[in-house]
């Protein structure tokens, strides 16, 4: 009787190599997928922190509530455009435009401006943000206009567009608010 012990076999040779080579091609299949998951990842964060910022602009009224009324810009905490006298979603008041409008000059193109509303938005990625009052007939006039004075062009921008309404001293009217990241 003859015992086999510490041999190596060639079935034994062909089965590890078999089991070597599936773990390589395991490897490489799924490291291939690796930087398109990477990036729709980071798509996905750009588009939520676009949606994220849209809705702090459309349904917080800003701290404190009634910054519209406020004359120094150091006193306003946060920028929002809810309309907190009625307590409804999706309802932004004009007034709060004039004053965002009047205490930044009407744009955000000056880099310290820029940055200023950047920190009242807490953010720290370039932004865009632009309001338009809606006709009856469709026609779009533009209330607010804060385009970054160095928008990237990037694989990775995000865009978002929602219809709301807006109070103008007591007549509501439509309006489209775009953000972009």
């Amino acid at each position: 009787m003859v015992e086999l012990k510490g041999q190596l076999t060639i079935q034994y040779l062909a089965s590890f190599i078999f089991f070597i080579g599936l773990i390589i091609y395991i490897y490489f299949a799924y490291s291939a997928n690796l930087p398109a998951f990477v990036e729709e990842v980071r798509k996905e964060d750009v588009r939520s922190k676009a949606f994220q910022l849209s809705e702090i602009l459309l349904n917080d009224p800003g701290e404190p509530i009634d910054w519209n009324k406020t004359t120094q810009i150091n006193e306003i905490r946060r920028i929002g455009f809810s309309d907190h006298y009625s307590n409804k979603n999706n309802l932004i008041l004009k007034s709060k435009i004039d004053a965002f409008n009047s205490h930044w000059g009407g744009s955000c193109s000056s880099p310290s401006k820029y940055e200023e509303i950047q920190k009242k938005l807490a953010l720290n990625q370039p932004f865009s943000i632009l309001i338009f009052n809606i006709t009856e007939n469709g026609e779009r006039k533009l209330l607010l206009d804060c385009v970054s004075y160095d928008f990237p062009k990037t694989s990775i921008n995000a865009t978002i567009k929602r219809i709301t309404a807006l109070n103008n001293s007591g007549v509501i009217e439509l309006a489209e608010i775009i953000v972009q990241m």
